[in-house]
C-alpha cells in the first residue's frame, strides 16, 4: 500500500477511535516512520492539528515525538512522525512489571517535559500510558498532540471537573494534564487504574470516598498521587514542576500560591463589601481579581453571590458554573436554590435549598428563600408554619413576622382585620406597608381578588432585617428636589391618597404603580405589577438596585433619583 507515492505500507501498529496507526518505509530514504490516520474528515479541525503539531515540532525537545510532515488522500488527514520501535507505555505494562524507581523516573522526566509545553500555552489533554512511547534505546517520548485536542480525553483519565462538564476540555488548564498523569502513575505503581470501565459519576463517586487501592504503597508515593489526583484542581500540584520535584524530594513540598492568596484576599475584601452593601465597592475589587487572576475559584463564586444580590441572575449563574467546572464539590446549593427561585423553577429551589439546610441548620437567609418558594407558588400554611416557628425562636430578625403576616392575609377568605398577636408591628416598615395595603380605604386593587392584592404586597428579603432609613433624593420633572424620609415611598396615579408621589397620566399610571425601599445603602425599586416602571430604559419586572444616580421613568414622568454619596463608595 503506497501513501502520498513516498511510503511503502508494511504493517499496523494500532487503531483507535481517533483512527490508524502504520509502519510504513519512506521510498526515497528507506527511513521507517509511522504514520496516522485520522477519522476526522473536518477540514478546521484537521488545520487546527496540524497547526499545534507544528508549533509543539519547534520546541525539538527529546521527550516529544518528532512530526516530520503531513498530507491528505481522500479527505483524510495523514500525519507523518518519528517511528518508536520500543513500543508504548501500555505495551510495557503488559509485558513486564515495571521497578517503582524507574516509574517514578518516566514520571518525572514527563512531567519536566510538559511543564515546557505547558509554558507555551499547550495543554495536551489526553495523558495516559497508550500515549507515551519509548524509542529503540529506551527514551520516553510523549505523542499526539493535537490529536489528542480532538478527542475530549479518555474517561478513566479526565479529571471530575472535565467529566461534570464536558466544556471543560476547552479550558486550557495545566491541571488536567497534571491529573491524568498522577493516574498514569497510580496505574504503574498498582498495575491498575481504579477508574476502568466506571461511568463519570461513578468515577466522582470513588473520589468521595478515596478507594484508589494504593494504600500498600509507600507512603510518600501515595501522598505524591493523592496531591496530583485532588478532585478539587487548586489543591492539586498546579505546575508540573511541583510534581517533579516531589518525585526527586520523596514529598509534597507544602508550597504556598501567592496569586491564589492575592485572589482570595482580594474576593475577601469584596464579600466584606457585599456585606456592607457597598456595591460598586465590591465589584471593583471582584473585577480588579477576575483580571489579574482569571479561573480562580474563589473569584468565580464571589462574583456571582455578587450579580446574584444585585439580581442580575443570568451573570450570577454564569459565574456560578465557571466555579463548579473547577472545583464539583463547591458548596453553591443555597446560590443555585437561589437562582431557581428567581427563575420561577420553584420544585428545583426548594429542593436545593431544603438540602442546603439540612447541613446549614442556622441559615436564616436560606430559611427566608424556602418561605419565598412556598409563598411564590401560593403554598401558604406551609411558609406560615415555618415563618412562625423562626419568628418566635429569632424575633429580632423581622423578614420572618412580614412574611408571615402576608401569608395569613392572602392564606383565608376571612380577611384579616388586625394584625396577629404574634407579630410586632412596630418598627417593622414592611409589616406598617402592607397592613396599609390590606386595609386601604381607596381601593388599589379588587378586594375579591386575592392575586391582585398580592402583587400589591411586598415580600420581606432577608437583608431588610438591617433596615435604617436611608438618603434618597429625587428631582421630579418640574427641577424640585425632594429628599425621601419614609422608609418606603408609594409611587402612583393622581387621585389615591396612599401614594408619596402622584402621577397625573390617568389610567396610563397604576393606582398603586412602584414602590421604593429607601433603606442606607440598600435602595430598591419594587414594581407593583404595574403598567410599566423604568430605571434607566429597563424596564423592572419585579424589583431593581439603586447603586449610583439613575433615572425612574414611570409613563412619560421621569424623576431623576441620586442615592446617598456614602453608598458609593
Amino acid at each position: 500500500m503506497i501513501y502520498d507515492n513516498k511510503y511503502r505500507y508494511i504493517k499496523e501498529l494500532g487503531k483507535g477511535g481517533f483512527g490508524m496507526v502504520f509502519l510504513v518505509e519512506e521510498v526515497i530514504s528507506k527511513r521507517l516512520v509511522a504514520i496516522k490516520q485520522l477519522n476526522n474528515k473536518d477540514r478546521e479541525k484537521q488545520q487546527n492539528i496540524i497547526k499545534e503539531i507544528q508549533f509543539v515540532s519547534k520546541f525539538k525537545h527529546p521527550n516529544i515525538v518528532t512530526f516530520y510532515n503531513h498530507f491528505w488522500q481522500g479527505g483524510l488527514l495523514y500525519l507523518v512522525m518519528e517511528y518508536c520501535e520500543g513500543g508504548s507505555l501500555r505495551d510495557k505494562l503488559a509485558t513486564e512489571k515495571i521497578a517503582p524507581v524507574t516509574v517514578l523516573l518516566y514520571i518525572q522526566i514527563l512531567a519536566e517535559c510538559l511543564e515546557l509545553v505547558h509554558e507555551k500555552g499547550i495543554i495536551h489533554h489526553d495523558i495516559k500510558p497508550d500515549n507515551i512511547l519509548f524509542t529503540e534505546s529506551g527514551t520516553i517520548k510523549i505523542t499526539d498532540f493535537g490529536v489528542a485536542n480532538t478527542g475530549g480525553g479518555t474517561t478513566r483519565y479526565m479529571c471530575p471537573d472535565m467529566l461534570v462538564n464536558y466544556k471543560v476540555n476547552a479550558i486550557q488548564d495545566p491541571r488536567i494534564d497534571i491529573y491524568a498523569l498522577g493516574v498514569t502513575l497510580m496505574e504503574l505503581l498498582t498495575l491498575k487504574n481504579p477508574f476502568s470501565f466506571l461511568t463519570s459519576q461513578q468515577i466522582i463517586d470513588k473520589h468521595e470516598k478515596a478507594e484508589f487501592g494504593i494504600e500498600k504503597l509507600p507512603a510518600w508515593h501515595q501522598e505524591i498521587i493523592l496531591k496530583a489526583i485532588n478532585q478539587i484542581p487548586e489543591l492539586r500540584f498546579q505546575h508540573m514542576s511541583e510534581f517533579a520535584e516531589a518525585i526527586k524530594a520523596k514529598a509534597v513540598k507544602l508550597i504556598i500560591d501567592n496569586d491564589i492568596l492575592k485572589a482570595a484576599s482580594l474576593a475577601n475584601i469584596a464579600t466584606k463589601s457585599l456585606k456592607t452593601k457597598k456595591w460598586s465597592n465590591a465589584f471593583k475589587y471582584l473585577e480588579l481579581a477576575n483580571n489579574k487572576y482569571p479561573n480562580n475559584v474563589s473569584v468565580l463564586k464571589t462574583f456571582g453571590k455578587y450579580y446574584l444580590q444585585v439580581q442580575k441572575i443570568k451573570l450570577a449563574q454564569e459565574y456560578f458554573e465557571k466555579a463548579l467546572m473547577l472545583n464539583p464539590r463547591l458548596d453553591l446549593q443555597k446560590d443555585l436554590g437561589w437562582i431557581n427561585l428567581e427563575n420561577k423553577n420553584y420544585p428545583t429551589a426548594i429542593s436545593l435549598l431544603s438540602d442546603h439546610l439540612h447541613r446549614n441548620p442556622i441559615d436564616f437567609e436560606a430559611y427566608n428563600l424556602l418561605i419565598q418558594c412556598y409563598y411564590e407558588t401560593n403554598r401558604y400554611e406551609p411558609a406560615m408554619e415555618l415563618a412562625e416557628m423562626l419568628m418566635l425562636s429569632n424575633p429580632h430578625l423581622k423578614c420572618f413576622a412580614n412574611n408571615y403576616y402576608i401569608c395569613s392575609v392572602l392564606n383565608t377568605s376571612n380577611a384579616v382585620n388586625d394584625i396577629s398577636s404574634k407579630i410586632k408591628s412596630s418598627n417593622n416598615h414592611f409589616i406598617q406597608y402592607n397592613e396599609s395595603v390590606f386595609k386601604e380605604k381607596e381601593e388599589t386593587y379588587s378586594p375579591d381578588n386575592m392575586s391582585q392584592l398580592k402583587s400589591k404586597l411586598l415580600f420581606m428579603d432577608y437583608q431588610f432585617n438591617d433596615f435604617k432609613i436611608g438618603n434618597l433624593c429625587i428631582t421630579n420633572s418640574s427641577g424640585k428636589e425632594v429628599e425621601l424620609t419614609k422608609p418606603i415611598a408609594k409611587f402612583g396615579r393622581k387621585g389615591y391618597l396612599c401614594n408619596d408621589a402622584i402621577i397625573d397620566e390617568g389610567t396610563k399610571i397604576s393606582r398603586r404603580h412602584c414602590v421604593i425601599i429607601n433603606s442606607k445603602n440598600n435602595y430598591w425599586v419594587f414594581d407593583l405589577d404595574s403598567t410599566g416602571t423604568y430605571i434607566n430604559k429597563d424596564r423592572v419586572t419585579k424589583k431593581y438596585l439603586i447603586y449610583e444616580s439613575c433615572t425612574l421613568k414611570i409613563g412619560n414622568t421621569i424623576f431623576n433619583i441620586k442615592p446617598d454619596k456614602t453608598k458609593l463608595l
